[in-house]
């Protein structure tokens, strides 16, 4: 019978240590998971907030672009109603001309 006994003791101190040894290896892999879940949060939100940040550039170039363009646009149609204007100038000159030297000839003839 004390055979017996030491021989369910020695099953008890296998089976806690064995518990033990399961307990220690399922505390680490909670704790890696843990980490590892952490980890996946961080870059996913890193991941967020450079794209974020992507889309605000991405909307201030595009403002930046679309001004840029009006003032240009702005720019070319001065120049070209100062064309179109000095091209006006330049084909009613000789009628302004004429129309002058018949003032002229009209004031001369009273």
């Amino acid at each position: 019978m004390a055979d017996r006994n030491k021989a369910n003791k020695a099953a008890e101190r296998l089976a806690e240590s064995t518990r033990d040894s399961y307990k220690v290896v399922l505390d680490h892999t909670v704790g890696l998971q843990e980490r590892n879940v952490r980890f996946a949060q961080g870059v996913t939100d890193s991941y967020i907030k450079e794209l974020r940040h992507q889309a605000e550039a991405n909307r201030a170039l595009t403002h930046e672009i679309v001004e840029r363009a009006e003032g240009q646009r702005g720019a070319f149609q001065a120049v070209a109603e100062e064309s179109l204007d000095a091209y006006m100038d330049f084909l009613y000159a000789p009628f302004s001309y004429y129309k002058e030297g018949l003032q002229v000839a009209g004031k001369a003839a009273r």
